[in-house]
């Protein structure tokens, strides 16, 4: 049983546009971070060298944000299918949205904050030990704010997977396994431990993209009752 069946031809473009959405956004997420690499942000001027030498640093940070803008998009498709429960699908929607811009401001930072800093460091326009000074406040700002960005992803991840396992279209075990991968990571940027942040990560780039496979084929694992209809 497809999406198609519960909805009317004029509805069934936005399974579609929310999968490819939702597989984009997974790309440029992922591939931004695995262009910055890790900065040594324990030492502010080995950092501001380290953004100086890399390239693409800026365009590689709005990238990241715009991953995440197409999450939210792919969301307001995903939620004209039906059967959603509607508080808790514009719960999701507010939160996915909150999540952006808290995500927004952090790379924000990253990509003009810290680049701008990195040219003032090498430019020796500015005096070094000044530069070095605001960077070390740039990168409380920027820890603080990381964590938060990172609980308000696994947040609106957890609460994409509940959604669908109370949808009527929904495979409640695939949205449980969300629901779970998105509490861990929520779990994990609050007690702000990467042990447990990269791996409920992962598992969440894995579910989204499983997710937005089925959505561009137009089907989702059906609860059983409906898939017997």
């Amino acid at each position: 049983m497809t999406i198609s069946d519960h909805v009317t031809r004029s509805d069934r473009a936005a399974p579609r546009a929310a999968g490819v959405l939702m597989l984009s956004g997974v790309v440029l997420y992922i591939l931004p971070s695995i262009l910055h690499g890790n900065p040594p942000i324990d030492d502010a001027a080995a950092t501001l060298e380290y953004v100086a030498d890399a390239s693409g640093w800026r365009i590689a940070d709005l990238v990241n944000i715009l991953a995440v803008v197409l999450w939210v998009i792919a969301l307001s498709f995903l939620r004209t299918l039906p059967g959603l429960p509607g508080p808790l699908s514009r719960a999701t929607g507010s939160v996915w949205a909150v999540a952006a811009g808290v995500f927004g401001v952090y790379f924000g930072i990253h990509a003009i904050g810290l680049s701008t800093a990195a040219d003032q460091y090498l430019s020796g326009a500015v005096d070094r030990a000044a530069v070095v000074e605001r960077t070390e406040a740039l990168l409380l700002v920027l820890g603080s704010t990381a964590f938060v960005a990172q609980a308000l992803l696994g947040l609106a991840v957890g609460l994409t997977g509940l959604l669908l396992a109370r949808a009527e279209v929904g495979g409640r075990v695939f949205g449980i396994i969300g629901a779970v991968i998105g509490l861990g990571w929520l779990v994990g940027a609050v007690a702000i431990n990467f042990a447990v942040i990269v791996p409920f990560t992962a598992l969440a780039w894995v579910w989204l993209v499983v997710l937005g496979v089925c959505l561009c084929m137009n089907r989702l694992p059906f609860r059983a009752g409906i898939a017997a209809r």
